[in-house]
């Protein structure tokens, strides 16, 4: 094992463009399931259906998990600013939100 664990997420500015990579592969996949649902039921293959449908559920819910963690990500970012003074003022920060 070496000394020095790689850290793929340095700051979080590479965190919040992770999430924000996600946030896109969940639409994509989202539309995608989208449509072999729609096919399904109109073959007439009501298990699959179903089965999509959860995946499309689970999806939704992740988007929400994302959606939150870049809310707080963001939040943290701008904190870390107010912190260091690399902002103004706290009302500048507050009306970039």
């Amino acid at each position: 094992m070496p000394d020095e664990l790689e850290q793929p997420f340095s700051s979080l500015e590479s965190a919040i463009e992770f999430m924000q990579v996600l946030a896109e592969t969940i639409l994509e996949a989202r539309r995608e399931l989208d449509q072999e649902h729609l096919q399904a039921e109109s073959n007439g293959r009501h298990r699959r259906a179903q089965a999509i449908a959860l995946a499309v559920f689970k999806l939704k819910t992740l988007n929400g998990h994302v959606y939150k963690s870049r809310r707080a990500l963001n939040d943290l970012r701008i904190l870390r600013r107010l912190i260091l003074n690399e902002r103004s003022t706290v009302k500048h920060a507050i009306a970039t939100m």
